[in-house]
């Protein structure tokens, strides 16, 4: 008896002891959550105080029919599809030849892992510097190679890739880390058992590799996935969503219109895209990984 009440006094404290962690999260989380769907409904006035009147579907609406919002929605899927593509096959590539433990591995792995630990506001000054037209390293190199200098921040077709190439030697390693981590689960046995049965090379990969990387393929695609519908801070830092809006994501849209031009009802509106986006997304790898753990029962 006494047991028994010790484990339920036990569990009683275990939770009071949690209880202000949740409260904080649920009002850092939820509450801003709840908040921002109400002022996409809603219209925000600040003549005499904050007022917030409800205007129905006027915001949804007002979305729908902005061309700069699907502007941003372009830019922001471009960037998106190329990065996370770049990222993944440069991430699969190395894993494998850290796998296969390639003299010096340990010390490229560390290397490797380097730019993942920097922050992005960071990561966005170092490369501004890197592509600045007259004072960057990279303008400076171009013409000793006999190449014309690139105005890689202020060029409209050139700018979205500054931006990519910023975020993929940023994220790379996450994909390295992850897919490298896939590799080392797949059995020894399993792997030896296919070089028996003939498979060997390009087909080893092909037939026994990848298929069981999948499910960590998944996993590495659809974070880099999310993170990278939500980009903000590398554009803001390096173009400002410039030149014009030839930069500018959904977030950073968003942010420019709720918390620069106080247009709080509709800047919640746009926040709420990229939300809606990244659920429908999450919810297509879900199901794909589900898929992939059925077909690993069978």
């Amino acid at each position: 008896m006494r047991n028994i009440w010790g484990s339920f006094t036990g569990k009683k404290a275990g939770r009071a002891f949690l209880l202000p962690a949740v409260i904080i999260l649920l009002a850092l989380t939820i509450f801003p959550f709840l908040f921002s769907l109400f002022l996409s409904f809603g219209k925000v006035s600040f003549l005499g105080g904050l007022q917030i009147n409800f205007a129905g579907l006027k915001n949804w609406a007002r979305l729908f029919g902005d061309e700069r919002f699907y502007n941003a929605l372009r830019i922001t899927i471009l960037i998106t599809v190329i990065a996370v593509a770049i990222e993944y096959a440069l991430g699969l590539g190395l894993a494998l030849l850290l796998n296969r433990g390639v003299k010096g591995s340990t010390f490229f792995r560390v290397l490797f892992f380097l730019p993942m630990m920097l922050t992005p506001i960071a990561v966005g000054y170092m490369w501004r510097m890197m592509f600045h037209f007259t004072r960057g390293p990279i303008d400076h190199v171009l013409p000793l190679l006999g190449l014309p200098a690139v105005a890689w921040l202020t060029e409209p077709k050139i700018v979205l890739y500054s931006v990519i190439l910023t975020d993929v030697w940023h994220w790379t390693p996450l994909m390295i880390l992850i897919l490298f981590a896939g590799l080392q689960s797949i059995p020894p046995a399993l792997l030896e058992a296919a070089r028996v049965d003939g498979a060997a090379g390009w087909r080893l990969f092909r037939e026994v590799i990848f298929p069981l990387l999948a499910p960590a393929s998944i996993a590495a695609i659809l974070l880099r996935t999310i993170e990278v519908l939500k980009i903000i801070d590398k554009i803001y830092i390096l173009t400002g969503g410039g030149p014009g809006i030839y930069s500018e994501s959904m977030t950073l849209f968003g942010y420019s219109l709720g918390l620069r031009a106080f247009d709080l009802a509709y800047g919640a509106t746009i926040a709420f895209s990229p939300f809606v986006t990244v659920l429908a997304i999450s919810i297509v790898f879900l199901l794909m990984t589900r898929r992939f753990q059925e077909i690993g029962l069978e």
